[in-house]
């Protein structure tokens, strides 16, 4: 899947940290919905006090579960970009509608079926695998793959309904984005994923 705001992010200083700041989220949220969208035949719309609420939510989590980075940074940083993800999915931030010909759309409207799909979820997916990718090189980890379930259309169809029903799927779906198995029983309870559960295991043996 696209993830353009991958090289804007990369270029901030001690990204792990200042993506725990509402000004940063705000700014790359915005600058990846321009990125995504400049080619699209849809125009985006960010209710910023929603996005507010789903950073709120989203940090008051995280400082709770933080202390579990130590165990396995690089899945600790999978599952909190997870977490954003399902609070952007709760909140709501953002409304996409088809672009008006005043506002200057290309002559081609957008045929990529991924994004039209679910335009507000892959936007919200896309946000959160480039700032996770982009902590994880900070960090000298390895980046997630981008490929897999989420290049099939359908499988943007499955992410929308399961997630409608229960936002805390989408914990379990970006762990699919990422090349990660999912815990599905309990996606964001964070002690209990397998990588964390493995790794405590050996520190303690």
């Amino acid at each position: 899947m696209k993830t353009p705001l991958t090289t804007d992010v990369s270029k901030i200083d001690d990204l792990a940290h200042a993506a725990r700041r509402f000004r940063t989220v705000l700014q790359m949220f915005e600058t990846n919905l321009d990125l995504l969208f400049k080619n699209s035949s849809l125009s985006t719309v960010v209710d910023h006090a929603a996005l507010a609420t789903a950073f709120s939510n989203w940090r008051q989590r995280f400082d709770q579960t933080k202390y579990l980075a130590d165990t396995n940074r690089h899945d600790f940083v999978i599952f909190a970009a997870g977490l954003m993800l399902k609070e952007l999915v709760s909140a709501s931030p953002l409304k996409t509608q088809p672009r008006k010909p005043t506002e200057g759309a290309v002559a081609v409207a957008s045929t990529d079926q991924l994004l039209t799909r679910w335009p507000e979820g892959y936007a919200y997916t896309s946000f959160c695998l480039s700032v996770a990718g982009a902590i994880l090189r900070e960090m000298g980890e390895t980046e997630p793959e981008t490929g897999g379930p989420s290049d099939d259309p359908a499988f943007w169809d499955t992410f929308k309904e399961n997630t409608m029903e229960s936002p805390a799927s989408a914990i379990a779906f970006f762990d699919l984005v990422c090349g990660q198995e999912p815990n599905w029983d309990a996606p964001d309870v964070p002690w209990m994923r397998k990588a964390l559960k493995q790794k405590r295991e050996l520190l303690k043996g």
